[in-house]
C-alpha cells in the first residue's frame, strides 16, 4: 500500500463522519453540551481530514522532489490510526466531558507528532534540497502545536480559546500549506505571463506572488491568536485592509489572465481555476469586514462568508481536485475528472453558494445552513464511497498509457530544486 493510500482513506474517513456529525449537530442542537459544537466544527473541520490530505501528497511525492526512495507505509501506520481515533472520538466525547475532548486532541496532537517526526526524517540523506517541501514541513509542525494548544484548552476548560487556536491555526498552518503547495504545482501562484506557444523557455518563476497571500496569512493569524486584545485588532484595520485586500486583487488578476491560456481548458484545471478564484474573492471580502465604518452584523456576515469561501472554495475546491486525481490515476484510471467527479465539483459549488447565502442573508441562515451541511455530508460520503476503497486497495493494472490531465501539463518546465 502506498502512503497516499493509507492516508486518503483516514482522511475520507474523518471527513464523512465529521461532515454526518456537524449536520446531526444542527439537526438536533444541543446547548448543554460541554464543548459548544460550534467549536469541535471549526477544530475537526480546520485541523481533521485536510492535514492528513496533505500526509498523503506529501509522504508520496516527497521523495520524489527530494529523490529518496519512496516512503515505506508500515512506520505510517500508528500516527495514522491515532489520529483517525483521536477525531472520531472528539465529536461524541464533547457533548459529556470537555476533559475527554481534550484527551482526544492529545491523541491527535501525539499522532501528528509521529508524522511530522517520518516527515522530517525524509529530509535526512535528501540528494536534492527542495525549498517548497522545507516551507510545508515547517508549516506541519504548527500542526502539532495546534493540536496541543487545543487539546490543553479543552482540559482546562476554556472551549473559547479552543475555538481561537482553530482559526489561528488556519491562518498559520493550513492556508500556508495550500499556498506552499500551489506554487509548487500549479501555475497560478507561480508565474505572471502564460507560457506561450513559441516559447523556447518556461518564464521564471515570480516568489512574491504567494508571498502576498502568505503575508495576510501570517497577519490575520496574529489578529486571531488566543487572547489578542481586541482593541489591538481593530487598531490595525488599515493593515487588515490592505494586505488581504492586495491578496484579492492580485488573485483575481491572476485567475482572470490565466482562463484564457489553453493550458487551463483542461477539465482539472479547471476546476482548480475556479478554486483559486475563490480565494481571491475571500481575500477581498476580509478585507471588507476588517472596514470600521461598517455595521456590526454586516461586517460579521462578511467575515463569515469570507471565512467559508476561503475554507469551502478554495482550500475544499483544491482538495477536491487534488485528491480525486491522485486517487484515480494511481487506481489506474487514465482520466482524472469524469463525470462523477465534475458532479461533485457542482455540488461543492452549489454547498458554497448557500452557506454564502447564510453568511450573508440572516432571514434564510435557518434553511441554508442546514442544506450547505448536508450537501457537504454527501460529498464527503460520495468521496469516501468512490476513492476511498480505491484507496485501501492494490493498485488496478496500469492501463495503457494516455496524455496525462495534470497541473504539469501547464508546467512546461521544471523549476529545479525548488
Amino acid at each position: 500500500m502506498q502512503p497516499h493510500r493509507l492516508c486518503f482513506s483516514a482522511a475520507a474517513l474523518v471527513w464523512a463522519a465529521s461532515a454526518l456529525w456537524w449536520l446531526l449537530a444542527l439537526a438536533w442542537p444541543d446547548a448543554a453540551a460541554a464543548v459548544p459544537a460550534t467549536t469541535v466544527h471549526a477544530l475537526v473541520f480546520t485541523l481533521g481530514p485536510m492535514p492528513l490530505f496533505f500526509a498523503g501528497f506529501l509522504f508520496t511525492s516527497a521523495p520524489k522532489w527530494l529523490r529518496r526512495p519512496d516512503c515505506d507505509t508500515k512506520p505510517l501506520r500508528p500516527g495514522v490510526a491515532m489520529v483517525v481515533l483521536g477525531w472520531l472520538l472528539l465529536p461524541v466525547v464533547s457533548r459529556w466531558s470537555a476533559t475527554a475532548a481534550g484527551l482526544a486532541l492529545c491523541l491527535c496532537a501525539v499522532g501528528w507528532a509521529l508524522l511530522w517526526g517520518r516527515l522530517v526524517a525524509l529530509r535526512r540523506g535528501a540528494t536534492r534540497r527542495s525549498r517548497h517541501f522545507d516551507a510545508i514541513a515547517a508549516v506541519c509542525g504548527l500542526i502539532v502545536l495546534a493540536l496541543a494548544a487545543a487539546a490543553l484548552a479543552l482540559l482546562l476548560g476554556r472551549a473559547d480559546r479552543a475555538r481561537e487556536v482553530a482559526r489561528c491555526a488556519l491562518w498559520a498552518a493550513v492556508l500556508p500549506v495550500f499556498l506552499l503547495a500551489s506554487h509548487r504545482l500549479l501555475p497560478f501562484l507561480s508565474r505572471i505571463d502564460p507560457l506561450q506557444p513559441d516559447a523556447s523557455s518556461a518564464p521564471r518563476a515570480a516568489w512574491w506572488l504567494p508571498a502576498v497571500p502568505l503575508a495576510a496569512s501570517l497577519l490575520l493569524a496574529l489578529s486571531a491568536w488566543p487572547g489578542m486584545p481586541a482593541t489591538v485588532v481593530e487598531d490595525a484595520w488599515p493593515l487588515r485592509v490592505a494586505l488581504p485586500g492586495a491578496a484579492g486583487v492580485l488573485t483575481l488578476w491572476l485567475a482572470l489572465r490565466w482562463s484564457a491560456h489553453p493550458a487551463t481548458r483542461s477539465p482539472l484545471l479547471q476546476h482548480l481555476l475556479r478554486a483559486f478564484a475563490w480565494s481571491g474573492a475571500a481575500w477581498l471580502g476580509l478585507a471588507g469586514s476588517a472596514l470600521p465604518w461598517l455595521a456590526p452584523p454586516l461586517r460579521a456576515g462578511l467575515d463569515a462568508a469570507a471565512l467559508h469561501a476561503l475554507t469551502l472554495g478554495f482550500a475544499g475546491g483544491t482538495m477536491l481536485a487534488m485528491v480525486s486525481r491522485l486517487s484515480a490515476t494511481q487506481a489506474g484510471r487514465s482520466q482524472a475528472v469524469d463525470r462523477y467527479a465534475r458532479v461533485l465539483e457542482a455540488m461543492l459549488q452549489l454547498a458554497l453558494v448557500t452557506r454564502l447565502l447564510a453568511a450573508l442573508w440572516p432571514a434564510a441562515t435557518a434553511q441554508a445552513l442546514p442544506l450547505a451541511a448536508l450537501l457537504w455530508a454527501v460529498i464527503a460520503a460520495a468521496w469516501l464511497w468512490r476513492h476511498g476503497g480505491q484507496a485501501g486497495r492494490l493498485r488496478a493494472q496500469r492501463q495503457r498509457p494516455m496524455p496525462a490531465e495534470s497541473p504539469a501539463a501547464a508546467r512546461p518546465a521544471s523549476r529545479g530544486g525548488q
